[in-house]
């Protein structure tokens, strides 16, 4: 699209300033778009004044109005099929060094002539300055616009995707992953090759026809196959995860657990753990222990047994959980799943069956983040965290929860070894802040709820705030990005993604209709 005169500026205030169209062509195809050529005025779409150095202002239109609703003074009364549009100011752009900077050090003047921006300056505004560039999309308001974001950065320092059930979240952080494959190109536009590792928690088994038939190989790890061996926890962690309570159970729980590390040279499970606790139990009701302070044979093995039956019982409650006992016991045959995927040279994503129920999801997830964060740094990984809210929910801490807090030193410090984050899913307001806090790019799809928008305001730069104001109207594939990854903050539609994820809307009509065939 090129520069059109749109109007001149009948009002300045602050960043703020009204432009009535005088040119009677623009004013009469406001509304319309007939094949490729779009008017030059619509919502979210750039404008330019120039100014006498040579540079020119960058305002965003915010709002489009006929004037003689709002404005009484003789001039425009005067006048019919005026229209109106307010717009905020929002950089300068510089036209010999092709460069855009945030922020006004000037203003225009009454009557100041503006001018839409061509495709060329929108390029130039939403370039990215980097060795390495990802094509994320293409703008939504001019199609010949491609998209990049700096990769080092959206990955390095971590992104967030968020949006409603069906917006198109998986189908975005599969074209990602596809791109660092097909779309990931050097300053000249040159295709670079790459190895990361990625690990995707598939919460709903989703992404295995994502790479199927692709160049990116992949092994889908099934959630009875995970190996997340509990002896790794500390002692503390261990007083967490059976809820083990001060004076009696955590003095005796850390005497078990020393004897079996001792014993057992690591090697012991949750029935190792209360054989040894049993043992405490007969020896303490029979003989004096000064490391106590106290007379142990002064009580009878009942009451040693009744103050330390809620700690066997939960221990009896995780070993009876067989799906959980098959991962988190101690297997000594079988490597863990870290370890499995550290030491994997054939395969470049890894897909996780996460479909657990929320305690269970806790405990995985505690354990896979503790080995990730100790076994694999330097080693070049991308971690999905998908339905994110479900398992780092700062707000929902259960009695026996061990907590994100692996995944907060993650967020925090795995940009100096390697280890980036993707952070996805349908309710951002309720994700634990410090992990958040630590994403410098954001690709927000539709979100309807008001605390996720009110999140969202928060995380927007001042003139981008007015672009909060569509995120209930976005189309599916359609999506805001912006931070430190993007030139600028635009809506964008994703690249699409070739295979998608199998995450289509539920087809109930049909099923319903199928099952009247067992009738």
């Amino acid at each position: 699209m090129e520069k059109i005169k749109i109007g001149r500026v009948v009002e300045i205030e602050g960043l703020n300033i009204i432009i009535e169209i005088n040119e009677k062509e623009i004013s009469e195809k406001i509304n319309f778009k007939v094949g490729n050529q779009v008017t030059p005025v619509l919502i979210n779409k750039l404008i330019s004044i120039a100014l006498l150095n040579g540079k020119e202002l960058i305002g965003k239109i915010e709002k489009i109005v006929e004037n003689n609703r709002f404005y009484t003074e003789e001039n425009f009364k005067k006048q019919d099929n005026k229209i109106c549009i307010f717009a905020s100011l929002i950089g300068i752009y510089d036209y010999y060094t092709k460069k855009f900077d945030e922020g006004i050090n000037n203003f225009p003047f009454i009557n100041s002539e503006v001018y839409s921006i061509s495709s060329e300056i929108k390029k130039n505004i939403m370039s990215i300055s980097s060795e390495y560039k990802l094509k994320i999309g293409k703008s939504f308001n001019d199609n010949d616009v491609e998209i990049f974001a700096n990769p080092d950065i959206l990955l390095g320092k971590h992104l967030g995707i968020f949006g409603n059930t069906g917006t198109g979240k998986s189908c975005t952080v599969t074209s990602i992953i596809q791109g660092l494959k097909d779309r990931l190109t050097d300053e000249e536009g040159n295709l670079v090759k790459t190895s990361p590792k990625i690990i995707i928690f598939d919460s709903n088994n989703e992404y295995y026809n994502a790479f199927e038939n692709t160049k990116l190989k992949f092994l889908k790890i099934k959630k009875e196959e995970l190996r997340l061996p509990h002896n790794k926890l500390s002692y503390i962690e261990y007083y967490k995860l059976f809820g083990a309570s001060q004076g009696v159970q955590v003095p005796v729980l850390k005497e078990s657990l020393q004897r079996n590390k001792e014993i057992k040279n690591d090697k012991y499970n949750f029935k190792d753990i209360e054989i040894e606790i049993d043992k405490i139990i007969e020896k303490n009701s029979e003989e004096k222990n000064k490391d106590w302070n106290t007379v142990k044979g002064s009580f009878s093995y009942n009451q040693w047994k009744n103050w330390l039956n809620p700690l066997l019982n939960r221990i009896e409650i995780l070993e009876q959980n067989e799906e959980l006992k098959l991962i988190i016991d101690y297997n000594e045959e079988i490597e863990n799943t870290v370890e499995k995927i550290k030491n994997d040279k054939e395969n470049n994503i890894f897909i996780i069956e996460l479909d657990f129920d929320k305690e269970e999801l806790d405990i995985i997830m505690f354990i896979f983040s503790k080995l990730l964060y100790n076994e694999c740094k330097n080693e070049n990984i991308v971690l999905v965290l998908e339905e994110a809210h479900r398992y780092i929910n700062e707000e929902d801490i259960g009695e026996y929860k061990l907590g994100n807090y692996y995944i907060q030193k993650i967020a925090r410090e795995g940009r100096k070894f390697g280890i980036s984050l993707i952070v996805s899913s349908q309710r951002p307001s309720e994700l634990s802040k410090s992990v958040i806090s630590q994403c410098n790019s954001f690709i927000i799809h539709r979100l309807t709820n008001k605390s996720d928008n009110e999140f969202v305001y928060r995380i927007l730069s001042n003139h981008s705030k007015g672009y909060l104001n569509l995120l209930s109207g976005l189309e599916k594939q359609h999506a805001l990005v912006c931070g430190e990854a993007f030139g600028f903050t635009d809506i964008v539609k994703i690249e699409t993604a070739n295979p998608t994820p199998k995450s289509e809307d539920p087809k109930m009509i049909e099923k319903w209709r199928n099952n009247l065939k067992s009738f």
